[in-house]
Protein backbone atom coordinates (compact mmCIF):
# COMPACT_ATOMS: atom_id res chain seq x y z
CA UNK A 1 0.00 0.00 0.00
CA UNK A 2 3.04 2.25 1.06
CA UNK A 3 4.58 1.53 -2.25
CA UNK A 4 1.66 2.43 -3.93
CA UNK A 5 0.77 5.73 -2.83
CA UNK A 6 4.79 6.89 -3.11
CA UNK A 7 4.77 5.93 -6.66
CA UNK A 8 1.14 7.67 -7.59
CA UNK A 9 2.49 10.42 -5.27
CA UNK A 10 5.57 10.75 -7.16
CA UNK A 11 3.88 10.98 -10.91
CA UNK A 12 1.63 13.65 -10.10
CA UNK A 13 2.00 17.64 -10.32
CA UNK A 14 3.07 19.61 -6.79
CA UNK A 15 -0.17 21.16 -6.79
CA UNK A 16 -2.24 18.16 -7.31
CA UNK A 17 0.52 16.70 -4.19
CA UNK A 18 -0.64 19.77 -1.44
CA UNK A 19 -4.51 19.16 -2.75
CA UNK A 20 -3.90 15.09 -1.84
CA UNK A 21 -2.80 16.28 1.18
CA UNK A 22 -5.31 18.54 2.04
CA UNK A 23 -8.40 16.69 1.28
CA UNK A 24 -6.59 13.35 3.16
CA UNK A 25 -6.69 15.46 6.18
CA UNK A 26 -9.86 17.32 6.02
CA UNK A 27 -11.85 14.45 8.20
CA UNK A 28 -8.96 15.20 11.11
CA UNK A 29 -9.83 19.05 10.76
CA UNK A 30 -13.14 18.23 11.02
CA UNK A 31 -12.62 16.83 14.62
CA UNK A 32 -9.66 19.99 15.52
CA UNK A 33 -12.38 22.47 15.13
CA UNK A 34 -13.37 25.33 12.96
CA UNK A 35 -10.19 26.74 12.55
CA UNK A 36 -8.27 24.39 11.20
CA UNK A 37 -11.51 23.56 8.66
CA UNK A 38 -11.09 26.89 7.36
CA UNK A 39 -7.16 27.26 7.10
CA UNK A 40 -7.55 23.58 5.16
CA UNK A 41 -10.15 25.59 2.82
CA UNK A 42 -8.53 28.48 2.54
CA UNK A 43 -5.06 26.38 1.51
CA UNK A 44 -7.64 24.55 -1.01
CA UNK A 45 -8.60 27.64 -2.49
CA UNK A 46 -4.82 29.21 -2.76
CA UNK A 47 -3.65 25.81 -4.07
CA UNK A 48 -6.54 25.84 -6.91
CA UNK A 49 -5.50 29.24 -8.27
CA UNK A 50 -1.67 28.12 -8.43
CA UNK A 51 -2.79 24.97 -10.25
CA UNK A 52 -4.55 27.32 -12.63
CA UNK A 53 -2.33 29.98 -13.37
CA UNK A 54 0.14 27.30 -14.00
CA UNK A 55 -1.97 25.17 -15.80
CA UNK A 56 -4.15 27.57 -17.83
CA UNK A 57 -6.57 24.80 -18.02
CA UNK A 58 -10.10 26.91 -18.16
CA UNK A 59 -12.52 24.05 -20.00
CA UNK A 60 -14.29 23.74 -16.40
CA UNK A 61 -15.91 27.46 -17.10
CA UNK A 62 -18.74 25.35 -19.62
CA UNK A 63 -19.42 22.83 -17.23
CA UNK A 64 -22.55 22.50 -15.91
CA UNK A 65 -21.93 21.69 -12.58
CA UNK A 66 -19.94 25.36 -12.35
CA UNK A 67 -22.52 27.42 -14.01
CA UNK A 68 -24.78 25.50 -11.26
CA UNK A 69 -22.46 26.75 -8.58
CA UNK A 70 -21.77 30.72 -9.90
CA UNK A 71 -25.63 30.44 -10.10
CA UNK A 72 -26.05 29.78 -6.38
CA UNK A 73 -23.08 32.07 -5.47
CA UNK A 74 -24.89 35.28 -7.40
CA UNK A 75 -28.16 35.04 -5.89
CA UNK A 76 -26.41 34.74 -2.22
CA UNK A 77 -24.33 37.93 -3.71
CA UNK A 78 -28.06 39.55 -4.65
CA UNK A 79 -29.52 38.44 -1.03
CA UNK A 80 -26.28 40.36 0.48
CA UNK A 81 -27.76 43.15 -0.85
CA UNK A 82 -30.62 42.66 1.51
CA UNK A 83 -29.17 41.63 4.11
CA UNK A 84 -29.93 43.29 7.99
CA UNK A 85 -25.77 43.59 7.72
CA UNK A 86 -23.99 42.69 4.64
CA UNK A 87 -20.46 42.82 7.06
CA UNK A 88 -21.53 40.10 9.24
CA UNK A 89 -23.24 37.74 5.84
CA UNK A 90 -20.49 38.16 3.74
CA UNK A 91 -17.82 35.81 4.81
CA UNK A 92 -20.61 33.11 4.24
CA UNK A 93 -20.97 34.03 1.03
CA UNK A 94 -18.01 33.96 -0.05
CA UNK A 95 -17.50 30.53 1.44
CA UNK A 96 -19.02 29.54 -1.85
CA UNK A 97 -15.98 30.44 -3.91
CA UNK A 98 -13.92 28.03 -1.61
CA UNK A 99 -16.49 25.56 -2.47
CA UNK A 100 -16.13 25.98 -6.31
CA UNK A 101 -12.46 25.22 -5.83
CA UNK A 102 -12.78 22.13 -3.88
CA UNK A 103 -15.33 20.40 -6.42
CA UNK A 104 -13.22 21.81 -9.81
CA UNK A 105 -9.86 20.28 -8.08
CA UNK A 106 -11.61 16.95 -6.98
CA UNK A 107 -13.43 17.16 -10.13
CA UNK A 108 -10.01 17.46 -11.84
CA UNK A 109 -8.68 14.52 -9.81
CA UNK A 110 -11.29 12.12 -10.93
CA UNK A 111 -11.36 12.36 -14.44
CA UNK A 112 -7.33 12.39 -14.34
CA UNK A 113 -6.90 9.49 -12.58
CA UNK A 114 -9.35 7.87 -11.61
CA UNK A 115 -8.92 4.26 -9.47
CA UNK A 116 -5.35 5.96 -7.96
CA UNK A 117 -6.75 9.06 -6.37
CA UNK A 118 -10.09 7.27 -5.60
CA UNK A 119 -7.66 4.43 -3.82
CA UNK A 120 -5.66 6.62 -2.03
CA UNK A 121 -8.56 8.99 -0.64
CA UNK A 122 -11.15 6.79 0.24
CA UNK A 123 -8.76 3.93 1.45
CA UNK A 124 -6.79 7.07 3.77
CA UNK A 125 -10.24 7.96 4.80
CA UNK A 126 -11.54 4.53 5.69
CA UNK A 127 -8.39 3.94 8.24
CA UNK A 128 -9.15 7.29 9.84
CA UNK A 129 -12.71 5.74 10.39
CA UNK A 130 -12.00 2.97 11.23
CA UNK A 131 -10.16 4.29 13.93
CA UNK A 132 -13.16 6.59 15.28
CA UNK A 133 -15.26 3.29 15.07
CA UNK A 134 -12.92 1.79 17.51
CA UNK A 135 -12.72 4.89 19.25
CA UNK A 136 -16.89 4.96 19.71
CA UNK A 137 -17.16 1.25 21.09
CA UNK A 138 -14.40 1.84 23.58
CA UNK A 139 -16.93 4.99 24.82
CA UNK A 140 -19.72 2.38 24.53
CA UNK A 141 -18.40 -0.11 26.65
CA UNK A 142 -15.90 1.93 29.05
CA UNK A 143 -18.13 5.25 29.35
CA UNK A 144 -14.72 7.32 28.25
CA UNK A 145 -13.54 7.37 25.12
CA UNK A 146 -9.70 5.96 24.51
CA UNK A 147 -8.22 9.45 25.22
CA UNK A 148 -10.88 10.02 28.32
CA UNK A 149 -13.21 12.36 26.96
CA UNK A 150 -16.52 11.66 28.77
CA UNK A 151 -20.15 12.91 27.56
CA UNK A 152 -21.88 15.15 29.49
CA UNK A 153 -24.94 13.80 28.60
CA UNK A 154 -26.23 10.18 29.62
CA UNK A 155 -27.12 8.70 26.40
CA UNK A 156 -24.99 10.69 23.74
CA UNK A 157 -21.34 9.08 22.39
CA UNK A 158 -18.79 12.28 22.51
CA UNK A 159 -15.32 10.54 20.68
CA UNK A 160 -12.45 13.16 19.84
CA UNK A 161 -15.10 15.93 19.48
CA UNK A 162 -15.37 16.33 23.50
CA UNK A 163 -18.19 18.86 24.74
CA UNK A 164 -19.58 19.39 20.68
CA UNK A 165 -21.37 16.31 20.89
CA UNK A 166 -21.28 16.16 17.09
CA UNK A 167 -20.00 12.51 16.42
CA UNK A 168 -23.58 11.84 14.83
CA UNK A 169 -23.48 14.01 11.82
CA UNK A 170 -19.57 12.70 11.20
CA UNK A 171 -20.58 9.49 11.19
CA UNK A 172 -23.53 9.95 8.74
CA UNK A 173 -21.21 12.00 6.81
CA UNK A 174 -18.30 8.94 6.32
CA UNK A 175 -20.44 6.39 6.93
CA UNK A 176 -21.46 5.71 3.88
CA UNK A 177 -18.53 6.23 1.93
CA UNK A 178 -16.97 3.94 4.19
CA UNK A 179 -19.56 1.39 3.21
CA UNK A 180 -18.84 2.11 -0.37
CA UNK A 181 -14.78 1.91 0.22
CA UNK A 182 -14.99 -1.30 1.73
CA UNK A 183 -17.41 -2.71 -0.45
CA UNK A 184 -14.73 -1.80 -3.81
CA UNK A 185 -11.93 -4.35 -1.98
CA UNK A 186 -14.61 -7.04 -1.12
CA UNK A 187 -13.62 -9.96 -3.24
CA UNK A 188 -15.95 -13.14 -2.02
CA UNK A 189 -19.75 -13.40 -0.29
CA UNK A 190 -19.80 -9.53 -1.15
CA UNK A 191 -23.92 -9.39 -0.51
CA UNK A 192 -23.29 -10.80 3.28
CA UNK A 193 -20.09 -8.81 4.12
CA UNK A 194 -21.95 -5.69 3.13
CA UNK A 195 -24.98 -6.50 4.32
CA UNK A 196 -23.68 -7.24 7.86
CA UNK A 197 -21.63 -4.16 7.65
CA UNK A 198 -24.31 -1.88 7.38
CA UNK A 199 -26.36 -3.54 10.38
CA UNK A 200 -23.18 -3.29 12.11
CA UNK A 201 -23.16 0.58 11.39
CA UNK A 202 -26.90 1.09 12.28
CA UNK A 203 -26.41 -0.42 15.38
CA UNK A 204 -23.26 2.27 16.10
CA UNK A 205 -25.15 4.98 14.84
CA UNK A 206 -28.30 4.29 16.94
CA UNK A 207 -25.78 3.97 20.28
CA UNK A 208 -24.16 7.06 19.61
CA UNK A 209 -27.65 8.44 20.78
CA UNK A 210 -27.94 11.63 18.13
CA UNK A 211 -31.82 10.33 17.16
CA UNK A 212 -32.18 13.06 13.75
CA UNK A 213 -28.96 11.19 12.36
CA UNK A 214 -29.74 8.14 13.53
CA UNK A 215 -33.02 7.88 11.69
CA UNK A 216 -31.16 9.89 8.03
CA UNK A 217 -28.05 6.78 8.46
CA UNK A 218 -31.43 4.21 8.93
CA UNK A 219 -33.14 5.27 6.05
CA UNK A 220 -30.14 5.32 3.91
CA UNK A 221 -29.30 1.93 5.42
CA UNK A 222 -32.60 0.60 4.27
CA UNK A 223 -32.43 1.52 0.84
CA UNK A 224 -29.23 0.00 0.37
CA UNK A 225 -30.54 -2.96 1.92
CA UNK A 226 -33.58 -2.88 -0.46
CA UNK A 227 -32.12 -1.87 -3.48
CA UNK A 228 -28.78 -1.90 -3.98
CA UNK A 229 -27.05 -4.92 -2.32
CA UNK A 230 -28.44 -7.73 -4.52
CA UNK A 231 -29.38 -10.45 -1.70
CA UNK A 232 -31.68 -12.92 -1.51
CA UNK A 233 -35.02 -12.85 0.37
CA UNK A 234 -34.05 -14.67 2.92
CA UNK A 235 -31.04 -12.49 3.47
CA UNK A 236 -33.13 -9.17 3.59
CA UNK A 237 -35.57 -10.93 6.16
CA UNK A 238 -32.91 -12.12 8.25
CA UNK A 239 -30.95 -8.76 8.03
CA UNK A 240 -34.22 -6.69 9.17
CA UNK A 241 -34.70 -9.24 11.89
CA UNK A 242 -31.49 -8.59 13.18
CA UNK A 243 -31.66 -4.53 13.26
CA UNK A 244 -34.51 -4.82 14.82
CA UNK A 245 -33.17 -7.49 17.91
CA UNK A 246 -30.39 -5.06 18.52
CA UNK A 247 -32.30 -1.88 18.57
CA UNK A 248 -34.54 -3.58 20.57
CA UNK A 249 -31.97 -5.26 23.08
CA UNK A 250 -30.56 -2.08 22.89
CA UNK A 251 -33.57 -0.14 24.36
CA UNK A 252 -33.55 -2.66 26.98
CA UNK A 253 -30.40 -3.16 28.27
CA UNK A 254 -28.58 0.12 28.18
CA UNK A 255 -30.62 2.54 30.22
CA UNK A 256 -29.27 5.77 29.25
CA UNK A 257 -30.39 4.79 26.06
CA UNK A 258 -33.61 3.93 26.27
CA UNK A 259 -34.23 7.05 28.57
CA UNK A 260 -32.64 8.77 25.26
CA UNK A 261 -34.85 7.05 22.68
CA UNK A 262 -38.03 6.17 24.72
CA UNK A 263 -38.57 7.22 27.80
CA UNK A 264 -37.21 10.83 27.66
CA UNK A 265 -39.99 11.41 24.62
CA UNK A 266 -42.74 9.00 26.27
CA UNK A 267 -42.20 11.65 29.52
CA UNK A 268 -42.32 14.93 27.03
CA UNK A 269 -45.23 14.03 25.33
CA UNK A 270 -47.69 12.79 28.12
CA UNK A 271 -46.58 16.40 30.21
CA UNK A 272 -47.59 17.93 26.44
CA UNK A 273 -51.09 16.08 26.61
CA UNK A 274 -51.92 16.46 29.81
CA UNK A 275 -51.59 20.45 29.49
CA UNK A 276 -53.77 20.26 26.34
CA UNK A 277 -56.29 18.12 28.92
CA UNK A 278 -56.66 14.96 26.20
CA UNK A 279 -58.98 12.49 27.66
CA UNK A 280 -56.04 9.85 27.34
CA UNK A 281 -52.64 11.04 27.87
CA UNK A 282 -51.00 7.65 28.09
CA UNK A 283 -51.91 6.54 24.23
CA UNK A 284 -49.77 8.84 22.09
CA UNK A 285 -51.40 7.42 18.90
CA UNK A 286 -55.21 8.62 20.35
CA UNK A 287 -55.76 11.93 17.22
CA UNK A 288 -51.83 11.24 16.36
CA UNK A 289 -51.94 14.58 13.39
CA UNK A 290 -53.06 16.70 16.07
CA UNK A 291 -50.84 14.53 18.69
CA UNK A 292 -47.53 15.27 16.09
CA UNK A 293 -47.92 18.41 15.89
CA UNK A 294 -48.78 19.52 19.70
CA UNK A 295 -45.44 17.12 20.41
CA UNK A 296 -43.26 19.72 17.70
CA UNK A 297 -45.19 22.40 20.07
CA UNK A 298 -43.82 20.97 22.85
CA UNK A 299 -40.16 20.42 21.90
CA UNK A 300 -37.30 22.84 21.74
CA UNK A 301 -36.89 22.45 17.69
CA UNK A 302 -41.00 23.71 17.25
CA UNK A 303 -39.66 26.95 18.94
CA UNK A 304 -36.92 27.58 16.50
CA UNK A 305 -39.05 26.58 13.59
CA UNK A 306 -41.88 28.94 14.90
CA UNK A 307 -39.48 31.85 14.81
CA UNK A 308 -38.32 31.10 11.60
CA UNK A 309 -41.22 30.97 10.06
CA UNK A 310 -42.39 34.57 11.49
CA UNK A 311 -39.14 35.51 10.55
CA UNK A 312 -39.82 34.73 7.29
CA UNK A 313 -43.47 35.87 7.26
CA UNK A 314 -42.10 39.73 8.56
CA UNK A 315 -39.14 39.33 5.33
CA UNK A 316 -40.83 36.93 2.55
CA UNK A 317 -38.68 37.84 -0.34
CA UNK A 318 -35.45 38.28 0.60
CA UNK A 319 -34.60 37.48 4.02
CA UNK A 320 -32.71 39.00 7.12
CA UNK A 321 -29.62 37.70 5.57
CA UNK A 322 -27.29 35.03 6.45
CA UNK A 323 -26.03 34.86 10.13
CA UNK A 324 -28.60 37.03 11.22
CA UNK A 325 -31.47 34.05 12.68
CA UNK A 326 -29.44 34.58 15.96
CA UNK A 327 -29.73 38.19 16.77
CA UNK A 328 -33.63 38.40 14.94
CA UNK A 329 -35.17 35.79 16.74
CA UNK A 330 -34.42 36.99 19.82
CA UNK A 331 -36.83 39.80 19.48
CA UNK A 332 -40.27 39.82 21.31
CA UNK A 333 -42.24 39.81 18.73
CA UNK A 334 -41.15 36.38 17.63
CA UNK A 335 -42.46 35.17 21.19
CA UNK A 336 -45.26 32.12 20.73
CA UNK A 337 -46.81 31.05 23.99
CA UNK A 338 -48.20 28.21 22.09
CA UNK A 339 -44.59 27.14 22.13
CA UNK A 340 -43.58 25.46 25.34
CA UNK A 341 -40.01 26.81 24.63
CA UNK A 342 -40.40 29.94 22.86
CA UNK A 343 -38.23 31.78 25.22
CA UNK A 344 -35.22 29.27 24.28
CA UNK A 345 -35.80 30.21 20.20
CA UNK A 346 -33.15 32.23 20.21
CA UNK A 347 -30.17 30.45 18.82
CA UNK A 348 -27.33 30.42 16.04
CA UNK A 349 -29.41 28.90 13.44
CA UNK A 350 -32.96 27.50 12.79
CA UNK A 351 -31.80 23.64 12.89
CA UNK A 352 -33.53 22.94 9.93
CA UNK A 353 -33.01 23.72 6.38
CA UNK A 354 -35.43 24.49 4.92
CA UNK A 355 -36.39 27.36 7.34
CA UNK A 356 -32.69 28.35 7.82
CA UNK A 357 -32.94 29.61 3.83
CA UNK A 358 -36.46 31.04 4.40
CA UNK A 359 -35.94 33.14 7.33
CA UNK A 360 -32.49 34.05 6.13
CA UNK A 361 -32.66 33.84 2.12
CA UNK A 362 -36.56 34.50 1.55
CA UNK A 363 -38.64 33.23 -1.04
CA UNK A 364 -35.66 34.20 -3.72
CA UNK A 365 -32.67 32.40 -1.87
CA UNK A 366 -34.75 29.33 -0.86
CA UNK A 367 -36.44 29.12 -4.51
CA UNK A 368 -32.71 29.71 -6.28
CA UNK A 369 -31.43 26.59 -3.98
CA UNK A 370 -34.44 24.56 -4.38
CA UNK A 371 -33.41 24.57 -8.44
CA UNK A 372 -29.45 24.45 -7.65
CA UNK A 373 -30.28 21.12 -5.50
CA UNK A 374 -32.77 19.57 -7.84
CA UNK A 375 -30.65 20.25 -10.63
CA UNK A 376 -27.32 18.74 -9.15
CA UNK A 377 -29.60 15.64 -8.08
CA UNK A 378 -30.87 15.01 -11.32
CA UNK A 379 -27.40 15.53 -13.63
CA UNK A 380 -25.81 12.87 -10.56
CA UNK A 381 -28.55 9.83 -10.35
CA UNK A 382 -28.95 10.01 -14.37
CA UNK A 383 -25.14 9.75 -14.09
CA UNK A 384 -25.19 6.93 -11.43
CA UNK A 385 -28.11 4.83 -13.56
CA UNK A 386 -25.81 4.45 -16.06
CA UNK A 387 -22.24 4.04 -14.54
CA UNK A 388 -23.38 2.64 -10.90
CA UNK A 389 -20.50 4.15 -9.04
CA UNK A 390 -21.05 3.54 -5.63
CA UNK A 391 -19.27 6.33 -4.39
CA UNK A 392 -21.72 9.03 -6.06
CA UNK A 393 -24.56 6.56 -4.76
CA UNK A 394 -23.68 7.17 -1.28
CA UNK A 395 -23.31 10.72 -1.39
CA UNK A 396 -26.57 11.15 -3.41
CA UNK A 397 -28.26 9.88 -0.47
CA UNK A 398 -26.46 11.54 2.28
CA UNK A 399 -27.50 15.06 0.01
CA UNK A 400 -31.00 13.74 0.01
CA UNK A 401 -31.48 12.68 3.45
CA UNK A 402 -29.64 16.52 4.36
CA UNK A 403 -32.42 17.89 2.65
CA UNK A 404 -35.60 16.16 4.72
CA UNK A 405 -38.33 18.44 5.89
CA UNK A 406 -39.35 18.54 9.66
CA UNK A 407 -35.72 16.06 10.54
CA UNK A 408 -34.02 18.88 13.12
CA UNK A 409 -30.56 19.51 10.87
CA UNK A 410 -27.35 21.62 11.31
CA UNK A 411 -26.60 25.11 10.00
CA UNK A 412 -26.32 24.85 6.24
CA UNK A 413 -23.86 28.31 6.09
CA UNK A 414 -21.93 27.12 9.24
CA UNK A 415 -18.16 25.48 9.29
CA UNK A 416 -18.41 22.23 10.50
CA UNK A 417 -22.39 21.19 9.19
CA UNK A 418 -21.67 23.47 5.91
CA UNK A 419 -17.90 21.19 4.97
CA UNK A 420 -19.90 17.83 5.44
CA UNK A 421 -22.84 19.28 2.82
CA UNK A 422 -20.15 20.57 0.51
CA UNK A 423 -17.79 17.49 0.96
CA UNK A 424 -20.61 14.99 0.08
CA UNK A 425 -22.14 17.59 -2.86
CA UNK A 426 -17.99 17.59 -4.25
CA UNK A 427 -17.94 13.55 -4.32
CA UNK A 428 -21.33 13.63 -5.83
CA UNK A 429 -20.88 15.74 -8.55
CA UNK A 430 -17.34 14.92 -9.21
CA UNK A 431 -18.37 11.31 -10.55
CA UNK A 432 -20.59 13.13 -13.18
CA UNK A 433 -19.12 11.76 -16.84
CA UNK A 434 -18.01 14.70 -19.29
CA UNK A 435 -20.32 15.05 -22.11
Amino acid sequence: MAKYITNFYNKIQITEKLFLILIIFFPVSLILGNLIININFLFIFIVFLIDLSLNKNFSFMKNKIFLLLVFFFFSLLINLNFSIDPIISLPRVLKILVVISLVLFFRKMINKYDDYFENILFGSWAILFSILIIDILFEIIFGYNTIGIKSIIPGRIASFFGDELIVGSFFLCFATIYVATIAKFIKKNFNLKLTLLIIFLISLSFLIGERSNFIKFLIISIFLLSYTIQSTVKLKILSSVAIICILFLSLNFNQDIKYRYYLQQIKNFKSETKELHKKDSQNIFIETKENIINFIKWTKYGAHYNAAYKIFLENPYFGIGIKHFRNESAKEKYKNEEYKWTDERNTTHPHQIHFEFLSETGLFGYIVFIIFITISLYLSIKNYLIHKNFFQLATILYILVSILPLLPSGSFFSTYSSSLFWLNYTIMVSYIKKN
